[in-house]
Formats: structure tokens, C-alpha cells, sequence
């Protein structure tokens, strides 16, 4: 066996060669049909790589799925931000004022006063859960369990939330609809 040194004289560069690159993506929807690319996407594992014998593999059209009825990806991204920021609210780390961007208008005032009051609860469940201690202790945080959607008619989405604070259970139902492109709250309660 030689080695590279012996192969190429000293001083000299080896040869590049460009080779044109194999096709690797499928053919564009107007290039070719479906049964020709059914054709050349047959792959033959065999030693000998000879063509398969028989008739080519016929190609089936694709079912079209049936549309789910359900809530929007966008709606989702909305409801989540939503309740985050109410989540923030309650457990004291915004205040309710910043509620109002995310509401109607003619309902923005509503809105605040639900998550001012639900903050003020929590906050008062907080003072009441450490009586007499000189220590403070750190309070259990608002957390969500579960987010349940429906979307009665497109651009209008209602949810019932359950939250969980030390060992009480919370519930804030909403209803978030689409505005000039942008989902705003008109109605928000917290029990």
C-alpha cells in the first residue's frame, strides 16, 4: 500500500474535482405527477441494484382529514397571555391597572375592579394564613390547574380557569373576543 506522500509528488496540490449534486428534494407540484415520483422514490436494497420486476406501486389520493371543530392556535396564545397576566394580578406581582390594555374599553373598568378584588382577597387570605408570627413567611403563589376553552362562534372565546393558592381553589371563568384584530377581554369573574 502507497502512501498519500508517494501518490502526489511534494510541492504539488491535489485535484479538485466538482461533481454536480444528486436531487435530493421531491419535484415541484408542476414538474412531474404523482405516479412518476411514486416510480423514482422506489428504493431497491438488493446487492445487484437491478430495477423491481412488476408493475410500479400505484399511489392512492389523499383523504382529505375532516375539519375538528375547536379553539384557534391564535386563541390559545391569547387565553394563555390572558391568564398569566391575571395569574400576575392575583399574586401581587402587577397590578390590576395593567388588565385594562388587555380589555374592551366599555369593559376595561369591570375588568380592573374583578382582578383588583381577587388580588385583594388572596392578599387577605395571605395575612390571615400567618396570625401573631413576627417572621413572615413565604405565601403559597397562585397557580393555575387546568384551562378549559370553547369557542361558541369564531372570534369569540370563553374559558373557565382553576387556580390553587395554599390549600383554597379558585375559579375565574372569561370571555376574550376578537377586535380589530386583537382579542380583548369584555368580561372577566373570579369566585
Amino acid at each position: 500500500m502507497r502512501s498519500a506522500a508517494e501518490i502526489a509528488p511534494i510541492g504539488s496540490r491535489p485535484t479538485i474535482r466538482l461533481r454536480p449534486v444528486p436531487r435530493y428534494e421531491p419535484p415541484f407540484d408542476d414538474e412531474s405527477t404523482a405516479q412518476e415520483w411514486a416510480e423514482s422514490a422506489v428504493l431497491d436494497w438488493s446487492p445487484s441494484r437491478q430495477p423491481p420486476q412488476g408493475p410500479p406501486p400505484t399511489v392512492l389520493p389523499r383523504a382529505e382529514a375532516p375539519a375538528v371543530p375547536g379553539v384557534s392556535g391564535d386563541a390559545r396564545l391569547a387565553v394563555r397571555r390572558f391568564v398569566r397576566l391575571c395569574v400576575e394580578v392575583l399574586n401581587g406581582f402587577r397590578p390590576a391597572a395593567h388588565l385594562r390594555r388587555l380589555a374592551l374599553p366599555s369593559e376595561a373598568a369591570e375588568v380592573v375592579a374583578q382582578g383588583l378584588a381577587g388580588a385583594r382577597r388572596v392578599a387577605e387570605l395571605r395575612k390571615a394564613a400567618r396570625p401573631g408570627t413576627h417572621r413572615p413567611l413565604r405565601p403559597a403563589p397562585v397557580a393555575v390547574i387546568k384551562v378549559m376553552l370553547c369557542e361558541p362562534r369564531p372570534g369569540a372565546i370563553e374559558a373557565a380557569v382553576a387556580l390553587v393558592t395554599g390549600d383554597r381553589t379558585w375559579a375565574m371563568a372569561f370571555r376574550l373576543e376578537l377586535h380589530q384584530q386583537t382579542w380583548t377581554t369584555t368580561t372577566l369573574l373570579i369566585i
